[in-house]
């Protein structure tokens, strides 16, 4: 049931709209309203007393309801709750009712001082009808929505907190809100930091600088929240007045959340959304977006078969810990035990293949395209399948990505509008590596760093391999140059350096993306002494990694991905090549 509560209403009296058939209205007393401690308890008892059958007039005298001119609005107004009931509508609406009509009758007379925790809130975790309110919201009638990359990132904390602060909040007045720490540095709140957001009835303005937000990543355990908070203070400031943006400093809090002793110090806010500092900034690519996985990655099998089909091979789909549902249970059986060309069949490189300077073996997958090609072929209207021309395709391969595709779409998202194709080529992820394998031209060489977590590097031998979303793609000149980039992206002091710019979970800083590009990390140059001794060193160090890897090869039956960061991390702590590496580093971005 949905509910639309008019623009106006009589002065003594709150009218909820309910879009049914007979244009139903629910009426309530402002004067009954305004008595929150009574109109929401009785409210509830309302929907008790209707949902067993009973007369809920009786609400009104459990809870004290003598004034007539109150009683005979109310009996109206159940009189329609009971007949919305009889037609089988959900008794919920009495709760929906309550939470609709605070909101109104508070708007009517503001207040002076707000404090909250909004919901946190991704709006792409919102339903359909939902969703397209709140960016209507965001978008349309306050200006705050930054869209473009960080159109998926966008939540609801920053609209609720302007909505209040036009809704509810007397010029002059205070508000003071819980909020995501992104709300203080990210790109999706760019356009809301600015403190001056359109609105109906003309411009609300805000005072950021009314009192500093407080900084609360660095508390620990940072268990409080799912994600680090901060808060936000803003002053509202007159149509005439001037805003000022949430900018300058924070006040960071430091310590054991809830002890005595919690330091505060004042710390210049980073803002992650300016653009690059480093030339790489153009250079870095992400991977492609081969999701979801059990349809696309693949285990080697035995073929059963006495006499095998030459240049195929056979194939189980591979199951992972991190797989989501509906994904995670979907039966599989039309594409387990079998055999497809090989020609589709590629070395996948992801995070959990990436150690630092060195490659752990890569995962296997099976494409709609053949090693040979140069690009996707792209379907037309009569000859394609998920996006994908299959003509294109071998017998076989022909065959599996039909069964794929139906699991595809039979199991999406409501709201992925995507063919299979365009899932894993969104925003051309996957083009732009076929397209660099087609003609590299002065870079052909490829460094691969990881998206989230410490920053980790490493050089990709392997041309035909293909890279997962899960990375970053960065092609060089030479290797004299790969050597620069993973001295510095594997390097402490280039983790210490980006961590600010970083998007905050809550085990801290995660997120790497572009964010290290926003460093002034220049361009490698053969002439310039520097840059040379940062590659010898990122040379010698990858050397050494390979070594150790080597060793933990021999000494387990099988490293993983987080014993080989654990302990090619700690061997480049305690070893010449990893002290050689920082010292570089440091110079380098130090400005030495």
């Amino acid at each position: 049931m949905r509910f639309r509560t008019g623009d106006m209403f009589a002065e003594q009296e709150v009218t909820i709209q309910v879009e049914d058939d007979a244009n139903s209205q629910l009426v309530f007393p402002v004067s009954l309203v305004d008595r929150a401690e009574t109109f929401d308890p009785l409210m509830g008892d309302i929907a008790d007393y209707v949902e067993r059958g009973q007369d809920p007039m009786l609400a009104l005298d459990d809870h004290g309801i003598t004034d007539s001119g109150e009683r005979e609005t109310m009996k109206a107004t159940i009189a329609t709750l009971q007949r919305l009931h009889g037609e089988g509508r959900d008794h919920i609406w009495a709760y929906y009712t309550r939470n609709l009509v605070r909101p109104v009758a508070l708007a009517r007379g503001k207040v002076d001082v707000i404090i909250g925790n909004p919901p946190w809130l991704n709006y792409n975790s919102t339903t359909n009808t939902l969703r397209r309110a709140l960016e209507t919201l965001c978008k349309n009638q306050y200006g705050i929505w930054a869209g473009g990359r960080y159109a998926t990132h966008q939540d609801v904390a920053g609209l609720f907190f302007a909505r209040c602060v036009d809704l509810y909040l007397e010029t002059g007045g205070t508000i003071g809100m819980v909020m995501p720490h992104s709300a203080l540095q990210t790109g999706q709140y760019s356009k809301w930091r600015g403190g001056k957001w359109s609105s109906n009835f003309g411009s609300v303005i805000v005072d950021f600088g009314f009192k500093t937000a407080w900084d609360l990543e660095r508390l620990e355990p940072n268990t409080f929240f799912p994600v680090p908070a901060s808060v936000v203070f803003a002053a509202r400031v007159g149509e005439t007045g001037a805003e000022s943006p949430l900018a300058g400093e924070v006040e960071r809090w430091l310590g054991k959340a809830g002890a005595p002793d919690v330091k505060r110090e004042r710390v210049a806010i980073t803002d992650t959304s300016v653009g690059g500092g480093s030339p790489y900034d153009g250079y870095s690519r992400l991977g492609a977006i081969l999701y979801p996985r059990c349809l696309l990655f693949v285990n080697e099998t035995e073929n059963p078969a006495i006499v095998r089909a030459g240049q195929t091979v056979t194939v189980n789909p591979r199951r992972g810990s991190q797989d989501k549902r509906p994904w995670r249970d979907l039966d599989l059986t039309a594409i387990t035990q079998q055999t497809v060309e090989a020609a589709h069949l590629f070395d996948v490189y992801l995070g959990e293949t990436v150690a630092p300077y060195v490659t752990l073996d890569p995962l296997k997958a099976l494409l709609p395209m053949k090693r040979t090609d140069r690009s996707i072929a792209k379907s037309g209207e009569a000859d394609g399948v998920g996006g994908v021309r299959v003509a294109s395709l071998g017998r076989r391969m022909r065959e599996r990505w039909q069964t794929v595709n139906r699991l595809w779409e039979e199991n999406k998202s409501s709201v992925n509008k995507l063919d299979l194709r365009g899932q894993f080529d969104y925003w051309g992820h996957l083009s732009a590596q076929l397209e660099w394998r087609r003609d590299p031209g002065d870079r052909p060489v490829r460094v691969l760093y990881t998206k989230s977590g410490k920053p980790t590097a490493t050089l990709l031998n392997d041309d035909d391999a293909v890279i997962d979303h899960k990375l970053f793609w960065i092609a060089c000149k030479d290797v004299q140059e790969a050597n620069y980039l993973l001295a510095i992206i594997n390097s402490d002091t280039l983790y210490e350096s980006v961590m600010p710019l970083m998007a905050k979970g809550q085990f801290g800083a995660r997120d790497l993306q572009k964010h290290l590009w926003k460093l002034p990390i220049p361009g490698f140059d053969a002439d310039k002494t520097l840059h040379v001794d940062v590659s010898e060193v990122g040379e010698a160090a990858a050397a050494g990694a390979a070594k150790q890897l080597e060793r933990l090869r021999q000494e387990r039956d099988r490293v993983t991905v987080r014993i080989a960061r654990r302990e090619l991390r700690e061997w480049l702590r305690e070893s010449d090549e990893g002290q050689a590496v920082e010292d570089a580093v440091g110079r380098l971005l130090g400005g030495g």
